[in-house]
């Protein structure tokens, strides 16, 4: 304890400061002589061989072996940092000295370890950035061990050295990164570095992987912008601008061929199989949640490869016992993808399409999927796992938005291509239904919250302007000018922009007016008596006085309601069946069918009963046996024997 108040106290002090400053001097030097040493041994030397595969053994062995010296002292000076302030200085220089050290060591020799790894994995960068940041996870842990074998006390000087280390890392991997135009090469990065770095490395090791963490972190916020920069180009380019080949188009006919050889497959291997049928073609229930995980399980489908490009695919068996070649080209009519092929293969050859008790149809293999809707679900289910939660809304929004946006075009081209209003409508209705069941599983909202800024008054204020010239200087509050800036200044708008609702409102869209369209089909000469009919029925019920006989109408004689009930009737028995064949194979589902068709079993229906109701109050029995309208049990009936719902 120092105390002033004895004679020659200061005399001494300053000969203990002194002894003590030599004392530290002395071990310094026996540190620093012991570290460099050390590293002299370790380096390799100017005329020597190359080091070997095991350098880095040699860099913790070699070094390693005066620890026990070195520490011995390190813990008597660390006892006493708090006592003067040159323990303190003696031993952040010896800290210096150590990384200083190391540094010489690991330096070059990280680099040439890190180069040599590009070199082997120039066209592989999820390897090199696996194989990358697996080596540098060692390195930290390893001088982290080694730091412990020295020195007691931690350090921050460590936490600098391995982020410099680190950071040669980040110098090679950024280049490289910024490069990537791949969706799923961008997607397994994020993935490498969530997954298998930062959760199963850092998260259990955290105070050795803090600096390796940094950088981690770093480099995964440039994958992540990289990846959503490549989203916004590929949602514009694959998915809104996407033109769509004859064969992506060939609607039923893919899947009518899909149907049939399917079919035929079934027979013949229910002809060789004694223990029952494979499987049936008919699905129960809508797998295409199943089909799109598939998508995401399979990594040679990824966010910018055509993955419906053809391939050479053997011809398969067909009922007759001849062979039927499967079309290769994406422009013929029966093109369907590679998923459908492999559909077939394994359904040729025994094998459970997803699982042993999921039935499948040919229009739930999302091989039948138009293109644009394939490519958003995979997509969004490879953001999903990359980006925040605020970044996958918008750009989940966007992809949807576009995907429905190319699906009207291709309901349009499918109608001009057929003729036919129900084709285009079934393909609309099918992969909407595809959508809102696969973005289900997300479990985010999909509204985005946008701001604008709204002009619509400048226009007004400006008219205004032009008109008031004289009192644009006027010092009063009419001042034109004054008045311009403030009802011409812009208004700051907010509006939601949801995505999911943009789909269910046109999947509501789009059954109604698939119903409206087959209603009308069916029974439009029917609807086009009614609608006549009421207006006469209603005038003649007026305060008129003139009393109006509708079968005295020119419309409305025995034998023309007659014609129109035969043909609504012929039309009920004709395209009614056709009709309900094209639901089951484009929705293939029976749930989906029954919720679509009632309604226009219900209009048809109603339109009967209408004419009934009509005819009992307007026209007498010799007429009615003249019309011949079939009774309201025979129109059930007539949907009961052709319709299984």
């Amino acid at each position: 304890m120092y105390e002033p108040q004895y004679k020659e106290t200061h005399t001494y002090l300053a000969r203990f400061k002194q002894c003590l400053c030599r004392a530290l001097t002395l071990i310094k030097t026996h540190v620093v002589n012991l570290l460099q040493s050390a590293t002299q041994h370790v380096l390799p030397k100017k005329d020597g061989p190359p080091q070997s595969e095991n350098a880095f053994t040699l860099f913790y062995g070699k070094f390693r072996t005066n620890a026990p010296r070195v520490k011995s002292l390190m813990e008597q000076i660390e006892q006493r940092i708090d006592k003067s302030p040159e323990y303190s200085q003696m031993l952040t220089d010896c800290h210096q000295c150590y990384f200083q050290q190391r540094l010489t060591l690991l330096g070059p020799s990280v680099s040439s370890a890190l180069t040599d790894l590009s070199t082997k994995h120039v066209r592989d960068h999820c390897a090199l950035m696996r194989s990358g940041c697996a080596f540098m996870v060692h390195v930290c842990e390893d001088e982290y061990q080694l730091f412990s074998q020295f020195f007691t006390h931690h350090t921050t000087l460590l936490d600098s050295m391995l982020l410099g280390l680190c950071n040669q890392l980040y110098d090679v991997l950024r280049p490289l990164i910024i490069h990537v135009n791949h969706l799923e090469t961008l997607a397994e990065l994020c993935s490498i570095m969530k997954v298998e770095m930062l959760e199963e490395h850092v998260l259990h090791n955290p105070k050795e992987l803090q600096a390796f963490e940094t950088v981690c972190l770093q480099m995964l916020e440039d994958v992540q912008e990289r990846l959503v920069y490549r989203t916004h180009i590929y949602i514009r380019s694959d998915i809104l601008n996407y033109h769509p080949a004859a064969g992506d188009l060939a609607y039923p006919e893919k899947l009518e061929m899909m149907e049939s050889i399917a079919e035929s497959i079934k027979q013949q291997n229910q002809q060789h199989t004694r223990s029952g049928s494979i499987g049936s073609v008919s699905s129960i229930s809508s797998n295409t949640s199943q089909e799109v995980a598939q998508i995401t399980s399979h990594a040679e489908e990824n966010g910018e490869r055509k993955i419906e490009e053809p391939v050479a695919v053997p011809a398969v068996p067909v009922e007759n016992g001849g062979l039927a070649v499967l079309p290769l080209n994406p422009n013929m009519p029966g093109y369907f993808g590679l998923a459908a092929h492999a559909f077939l293969m394994d359904y040729y050859a025994g094998k459970p399409f997803i699982g042993s008790n999921m039935p499948m149809s040919p229009a739930d293999l999302h091989g039948m999927w138009y293109p644009t809707v394939r490519r958003t679900l995979v997509c969004l289910s490879k953001l999903f796992r990359c980006v925040d939660r605020t970044t996958f809304q918008g750009l989940s929004q966007e992809a949807l938005s576009m995907c429905i946006q190319s699906l009207v075009e291709a309901t349009d081209s499918i109608k001009k291509r057929k003729n036919s209003e129900v084709d285009g409508e079934l393909f609309l209705i099918k992969h909407l239904l595809i959508l809102r069941e696969q973005i289900a599983p997300f479990h985010i909202d999909f509204a985005v919250r946008e701001t604008a800024l709204d002009f619509s008054k400048l226009k007004d204020a400006a008219y205004g302007l032009m008109h008031h010239k004289s009192m644009m200087f006027a010092l009063n509050r009419n001042n034109a000018f004054l008045q311009f800036l403030l009802e011409g200044s812009p208004q700051v708008t907010e509006h939601f922009l949801d995505s999911k609702r943009e789909v269910d409102t046109q999947l509501k869209k789009s059954c109604e007016d698939f119903i409206r369209y087959v209603s009308d089909t069916v029974a439009g000469p029917l609807h086009s008596f009614l609608t006549k009919a009421e207006v006469i029925v209603k005038h003649g019920q007026g305060d008129t006085g003139q009393k109006i006989s509708l079968r005295q109408q020119p419309f409305a004689g025995p034998e023309k309601v007659h014609e129109a009930v035969t043909q609504t009737y012929k039309h009920l028995k004709q395209k009614i069946p056709s009709i309900q064949k094209s639901m089951m194979l484009y929705l293939a589902n029976r749930d989906t069918e029954h919720i679509l068709f009632k309604p226009i079993k219900v209009n048809i229906q109603h339109a009967f009963q209408q004419l009934h109701t009509i005819l009992s109050e307007n026209y007498s029995e010799e007429d009615q046996q003249i019309i011949g309208c079939p009774s309201l049990d025979q129109v059930s009936m007539s949907f009961l024997y052709r319709n299984r719902f």
